[in-house]
C-alpha cells in the first residue's frame, strides 16, 4: 500500500511533446504511451491523457520518497516554465509539502513557502 500521494493542477497543460521535452531536459528518463508519459526516475508518477481531460496519477511507498519525486518533477516543469502546484499528502492525509511554480500559497499556514517553492513542512 502507497503511504503518500500527490494532487497536481498545471495551468496550461502542455503537448505531450513539450512534456517529454521539459522531462528529459533536467535529466529525467521518461516512458512515452499513448496518452501518457511515465517518468522512471519516480516511484508512480505518470501523467495521463496529455492533451484530453488531463491529469497526473502520483503515488509513492513514503512520504519522503513523494516529497523527492514532486521535487524532481516540479523543478523540470519549472525550469520550462510551466505554471504548477504540486501538493503532497503522507499518509494522515495531511498536507506534508508543497511545490509550484507561479502558483500561490496553499491555504495551510503551517507551509510557508521562500522564494519560489516550498518544500516539506519543517516542524
Amino acid at each position: 500500500m502507497k503511504d503518500a500521494f500527490l494532487s497536481a493542477e498545471l495551468e496550461t497543460w502542455p503537448s505531450q511533446e513539450q512534456l517529454v521535452s521539459a522531462l528529459r531536459a533536467a535529466g529525467l528518463q521518461v516512458q512515452e504511451g499513448w496518452h501518457s508519459v511515465r517518468i522512471s526516475n519516480c516511484e508512480h508518477f505518470v501523467f495521463q491523457s496529455i492533451e484530453s481531460k488531463p491529469r497526473v496519477d502520483a503515488d509513492a511507498s513514503s512520504e519522503s520518497a513523494m516529497i523527492k519525486d514532486a521535487m524532481l518533477v516540479s523543478a523540470a516543469l519549472s525550469a520550462a516554465g510551466i505554471k504548477h502546484r504540486f501538493e503532497v499528502y503522507g499518509p494522515t492525509e495531511e498536507l506534508a509539502g508543497y511545490f509550484h511554480h507561479q502558483w500561490p500559497a496553499p491555504p495551510n499556514k503551517a507551509l510557508q513557502p521562500t522564494g519560489h517553492k516550498a518544500g516539506p513542512r519543517l516542524s
